[in-house]
């Protein structure tokens, strides 16, 4: 009998753990990518070499994806060279210094966008240079998007297995259930109570898995696995994003 209900339950159990596993695994991957994304943001940053200072609202009101404009000390160059200037060169050093900006953005852009913001800022005459890093930006902004991509692909990857196996159970399930549903169709028993048996069977082994998947997500971060690794990519991830 034990043997009956264990094999009744299991195969659902199991499909349904594969389900909600490779589903949490996704989210984890998407905030993964969201959060990584959100720390190229704060990280990128377009330096400006100008004649004269500069108005962070022209700035803004030209490029509209700025989100702010810090100064950079030209002192901090001028002090590293005091040691192999004289006084005179030095004075005409600080006099010749152009300022120097950091503009952060509202988003990480893709090569399009930073080539238009580029173009905009050259555009303006009291900018001397705009310095983008475009070489290395493209190349991460590449990455980027085969993660994403990546990411797509897999959430493709669990439909498709998710609807096998669901197809698959209902396949068994009334394969395992047709007598008992005949006999009490011929007693007249209505759809639904005919139905309640597979849809409490179904809930219970939602439930069940549901524990299974948050246990073994919780083991994995207590044993700190998830942890080093996200530590490798100098990002903190939530396992369970409520």
């Amino acid at each position: 009998m034990m043997n009956l209900i264990f094999r009744e339950h299991i195969s659902l159990i199991l499909a349904l753990f594969t389900i909600l596993f490779t589903l949490q695994v996704y989210f984890i991957i998407e905030r993964t990518i969201g959060i990584y994304e959100e720390t190229l943001r704060n990280n990128y940053s377009i330096i400006l070499v100008s004649k004269q200072e500069l108005d962070e609202n022209i700035l803004k009101d030209r490029v509209k994806i700025i989100d702010r404009v810090e100064s950079i000390n030209p002192q901090k160059v001028v002090a590293r060279l005091e040691d192999e200037l004289n006084r005179g060169d030095l004075g005409e050093l600080k006099e010749s210094l152009p300022n120097f900006y950091r503009v952060f953005l509202k988003i990480y852009p893709n090569p399009t966008q930073l080539l238009n913001i580029k173009e905009n800022l050259e555009s303006m005459e009291k900018i001397k240079r705009v310095e983008t890093y475009s070489k290395a930006h493209d190349q991460i902004y590449k990455l980027l998007v085969l993660f994403k991509n990546i990411s797509n692909i897999f959430l493709i990857a669990i439909f498709l297995v998710s609807t096998l196996l669901v197809i698959k159970e209902m396949r068994i399930w009334q394969f395992e259930h047709t007598e008992r549903m005949h006999i009490m169709a011929l007693f007249g028993a209505p759809i639904w109570m005919r139905s309640a048996v597979l849809f409490k069977v179904a809930i219970f082994d939602a439930f069940i898995s549901s524990i299974l998947v948050v246990a073994t997500f919780v083991i994995l971060e207590i044993n700190g696995w998830l942890h080093e690794l996200f530590t490798m990519i100098s990002i903190d991830v939530d396992i369970f994003d409520f």
